[in-house]
């Protein structure tokens, strides 16, 4: 009995291996197709400023993009996917700043900014922002993987708290 189980288990790894062989060669083609891996992406820049109400620039600012909204529709239904970011960069002396978020180029992407007063007492409101890119903005594409980059800028007036 054991040497039949022995025989039958031994037949068994021989066939299995046989046949991952022969699927696994089937799958290497020679085919004029390009096989390509990747992700479709794209760079989107998000250019401003940020002022108090007088028009002043505020330095060290913290901009916070903590997450990244994509839109993107077939013929059956719309969808709609949130990816958090947790990306942060300060706004220099002249009020300016530049953020990167890398992303998926959909139908419609959506840069969600947070401007915060980052001192231990702010003095300014915080204030958020949504910067919205379609796929037509993209430029610049090499007609692979990598569909283009866009900018946007914008400006950002924050409130005096009231004390």
């Amino acid at each position: 009995m054991k040497k039949l189980n022995r025989k039958l288990i031994h037949g068994t790894n021989w066939a299995l291996a046989g046949l991952l062989s022969v699927l696994g060669f089937s799958g290497c083609g020679w085919g004029t197709q390009v096989e390509e891996y990747g992700t479709p992406h794209a760079d989107f820049k998000v250019t401003g400023r940020v002022t108090d109400e007088q028009g002043q620039p505020l330095s060290g600012v913290r901009v916070v993009t903590p997450s990244m909204t994509m839109k993107w529709h077939d013929s059956f239904s719309e969808y709609r996917q949130t990816n958090p970011l947790r990306d942060t960069v300060y706004t220099s002396e002249d009020g300016t700043f530049v953020s990167r978020p890398g992303g998926v180029p959909t139908d419609s992407v959506y840069v969600h900014m947070k401007f915060e007063d980052p001192s231990e007492r702010p003095a300014y409101e915080s204030d958020s922002v949504t910067v919205g890119f379609a796929r037509g903005d993209l430029k610049g594409g090499d007609g692979h993987w990598y569909r283009g980059a866009t900018e946007k800028k914008i400006e950002v007036t924050l409130k005096r708290k009231n004390k």
